[in-house]
């Protein structure tokens, strides 16, 4: 390499591609340039004193541990030195060239003075992995505590509904919390002087407290709006009363305000779709969810809150079908619940998805209300095709043998538990993220509890998961290359679906099952098995940055395709991204491949 072609060289390299071209022209002059021979040792770094940074521009090298295992191959455009970490932190380690070499040498001083200059490039190169995505990941938050809301107009508990009724006019507000001697005991809403005052024929003269709604649920001013948003689309409710840390109530957020934030919005979106007339009305709404999931994208939404609205307007989907089923069908002939399984259940869909779900019936049916609940499936299942949510490959639907009653559930979980194979627990794997959408909700929560402490006592079910999850591995090769799905002589891509989202949703559930833990989004999976010592509380946080952070390329990829006029995919061409995206999205595999070695090392596989 001549002096001349250092700068374009390291324009190339991340994070060194960051910097402006002035600093590039720069920097090549303080350079030195070596060739090292074959088998040569380069030298011992990781020590607490200063060291030089290395940049591979041809060949290269291997990095070992003291205990002289192969850490990783580097090869051109990779770094080492001092500043390189490994895992969660710095560790000692030699470098020799496995060929020969050139590399570029900054010496340590020199480095010093331009990570003054360049912090992002200073904190990059002395960051670890899960620290440089948790860097990455800053993207505006705001919270309720920032927006301008007026004063609550709050009433007292012993006041009437009628008194009430006048103070909420007076006001023009359409709810009045109802307060204990300053104490949050209730709501009243204009929807409860609806239904539960006029639609009743209650006598205005009676106490508030008997329609109001006690024990709201409520958010503090640390909460994202986003959060609100989810909590309102989550219940159905229009109005959330904001606490402080001392239970002082500080205001309420209605649905009003946040429609007012941001249009097209998703709770008018699910608002619309709960007040459908038919299916081809709901199917109309649903087919303008990507685009809205597209928009909210564009407009700064990162994957964790781009995957809860999702989830919620599928619910809201399945919800309104099955009001539409009842009306054309009637009541059921005992208590039911439909069930929601993989993405939907953990609230991680994406801008497309097919529908996995299932129908708990709380007795065996006779053979009228099999027929009745065969009809039910049947009209949500298609209709849910109808919206654009395609019928499930693997045939995992409620309209096909995922219809069954609560001991026969029950016996079917037990069969993949207690007498595990390796293709029953690939095909069971998706069972485990169930959630209730419809129904009797308490139905579900009491057989995902069975199921919970049935994994739980059986380690023999858990390691056969745990092995099946090895099946997906991250696109890692020798010298950390992206190793490309191929269709013959083609290269198509990354698949961030599957070797990125899908063996940390896969490391999430196995952890979650150690502990029977409830949750099924794989975030909280992750923060609640690290609050309960099953993993590191670290190696959680940095397999939740890159969940996002592989996530987000994969939904800005599909976003580009959808505004394209093409059919989202999971597969992404490294060369689309910049060299800093290359290396942050090698960082995140590089957790994920840790992560599953513990797993591997800790279930002995």
């Amino acid at each position: 390499m001549k002096p001349s072609d250092i700068p374009s060289f390291l324009g190339s390299v991340a994070p060194f591609s960051e910097l402006a071209k002035t600093r590039l022209t720069e920097l090549a002059g303080q350079l030195e340039i070596l060739r090292i021979d074959a088998d040569q040792e380069i030298g011992q770094f990781g020590a607490a004193e200063p060291q030089d940074l290395f940049i591979v521009v041809d060949g290269a090298v291997v990095l070992r541990a003291e205990d002289a295992s192969i850490l990783e191959h580097r090869g051109e455009g990779e770094l080492f030195g001092h500043a390189i970490c490994f895992g969660a932190g710095p560790r000692r380690y030699s470098v020799v060239a496995t060929e020969p070499v050139t590399l570029l040498r900054l010496k340590s001083e020199q480095l010093a003075e331009l990570g003054r200059q360049e912090p992002m490039l200073a904190s990059f190169l002395s960051a670890g992995p899960g620290a440089r995505l948790r860097a990455a990941d800053q993207r505006t938050v705001t919270r309720l505590g920032q927006l301008t809301l007026r004063p609550p107009i709050t009433i007292s508990s012993g006041a009437s509904i009628a008194e009430s009724a006048r103070r909420m006019a007076d006001h023009q507000v359409s709810c009045v919390p109802v307060l204990d001697e300053q104490r949050l005991v209730g709501i009243l809403t204009d929807r409860d002087l609806r239904n539960r005052v006029l639609g009743a024929g209650v006598d205005p003269a009676r106490p508030v407290t008997e329609v109001m709604t006690p024990g709201p649920i409520t958010v503090s001013p640390e909460d994202r709006v986003e959060d609100a948003l989810v909590e309102m689309m989550r219940t159905g409710i229009h109005h959330l009363p904001i606490q402080n840390q001392d239970g002082g109530l500080v205001g309420i957020i209605s649905s009003g305000d946040l429609l007012r934030l941001q249009s097209p919005h998703p709770l008018r979106l699910v608002r619309d779709i709960q007040r459908a007339e038919s299916v081809a009305a709901v199917a109309e709404l649903a087919r303008k969810g990507p685009g809205l999931l597209a928009g909210m994208c564009r407009q700064g939404s990162e994957v964790t809150e781009v995957g809860r609205v999702a989830g919620l307007i599928t619910d809201a989907c399945t919800r309104r079908l099955l009001s539409l089923a009842q009306d054309e069908l009637g009541d059921a002939p005992m208590a039911w619940t439909w069930l929601a399984f993989g993405s939907q259940a953990r609230l991680e869909q994406g801008l497309v998805s097919d529908q996995d779900n299932g129908l708990l019936m709380a007795e065996s049916p006779d053979d009228q209300a099999a027929d009745y609940f065969k009809r039910l499936a049947d009209f949500v299942c298609d209709g849910l095709n109808d919206c654009g949510y395609v019928y499930c490959p693997g045939e995992v639907m409620a309209k096909g043998k995922w219809r069954m009653s609560y001991q026969d559930w029950r016996r079917t979980f037990s069969g993949w538990i207690s007498q595990p194979e390796p293709k029953s627990v690939m095909q069971s794997s998706i069972f485990f993220d169930m959630r209730g959408v419809a129904g009797d909700i308490e139905l579900a929560g009491r057989l995902h509890g069975e199921v919970l402490a049935m994994a739980k006592d059986s380690k023999i079910f858990r390691r056969f998961l745990a092995a099946e999850s090895m099946g997906n591995r991250p696109p890692l090769g020798l010298f950390r290359q992206f190793v490309q799905e191929r269709d013959g002589e083609k290269t198509q891509g990354l698949n961030l679906k599957k070797r990125g989202v899908i063996p940390i949703v896969d490391l999430a559930r196995v952890r979650a099952l150690e502990g029977a833990i409830g949750v099924v989004h794989t975030e909280e999976r992750l923060h609640a098995a690290a609050a309960r010592d099953i993993m590191n509380e670290r190696d959680a946080d940095d397999l939740v940055h890159a969940l996002r952070f592989i996530g987000n390329v994969r939904l800005r990829h599909q976003v580009a395709l959808y505004e394209q006029g093409e059919k989202p995919n999971h597969l992404v061409d490294p060369d689309s991204l910049s060299g800093l995206h290359r290396r942050y999205l090698r960082s995140a595999f590089g957790i994920v491949q840790t992560a599953q070695e513990a797993l591997t090392n800790r279930y002995q596989i």
